[in-house]
């Protein structure tokens, strides 16, 4: 037998290829410090932006008018006073001093609308009388408090008024010009002048009205 040799080539591995030398990074640029002292500017805030309205949306309804305050009413039309206003008035009356006028007013009710009421109401001119005699109580009070604090002004106008009876009346001398006498033209009775006397002052009303027409 012819023994045959195999021979057996061994493979040679493979080279496997060589990576890509990898890219240097480009070193960083050192950042800059900021300068000591000086602040960074505020960065403006933006607006807010208001949202699209939504078409679909309904409009709001409208707020209803408010209503004016009634007036208060002028003149004694309106409002009218009735029997349940008479101790209304009656206060108002002594609150106002008996003054009608003004007890109008703060009624609210006119000035003749508050006498005709008074004339239909007896108790309410009672009530006026002796608001009326309260004031005057008041009156003498202060009178008597200024002659007891000696006001000489006060003083004479008292014995002027409450003692004439004792002499206390004062005097008063009426003097013509420069002290003199008072003169007084006495009037002429046409009556008893003749139609010669006549005709003379007739001529002289004349001859002054034309002289006082010339000026």
């Amino acid at each position: 037998m012819i023994k045959t040799k195999s021979s057996v080539t061994a493979s040679k591995p493979t080279a496997k290829p060589k990576a890509a030398p990898a890219k240097a990074k480009p070193e960083a640029s050192p950042k800059k410090k900021p300068a000591r002292g000086k602040k960074k500017p505020a960065s403006k805030p933006k607006p807010p932006v208001a949202p699209a309205p939504d078409p679909k949306a309904e409009p709001a309804p409208l707020a209803a008018p408010e209503a004016k305050p009634a007036e208060a009413s002028k003149g004694g039309a309106s409002p009218k006073l009735t029997v349940r206003d008479v101790p209304r008035v009656i206060a108002m009356l002594r609150q106002c001093g008996g003054i009608k006028t003004v007890a109008a007013e703060r009624l609210n009710v006119g000035r003749t609308t508050l006498y005709a009421f008074l004339n239909e109401h007896p108790e309410i001119q009672e009530a006026d009388s002796e608001i009326a005699d309260e004031l005057l109580d008041v009156a003498e009070g202060q009178v008597v408090i200024a002659l007891r604090s000696g006001d000489m002004q006060t003083v004479r106008w008292y014995l002027e008024l409450k003692g004439k009876d004792r002499g206390f009346v004062r005097r008063v001398e009426t003097t013509g010009k420069n002290g003199g006498p008072v003169e007084t033209a006495q009037k002429l009775d046409l009556a008893n002048m003749s139609d010669e006397e006549l005709e003379i002052l007739l001529r002289a009303a004349e001859k002054r009205e034309s002289t006082a027409g010339g000026k």
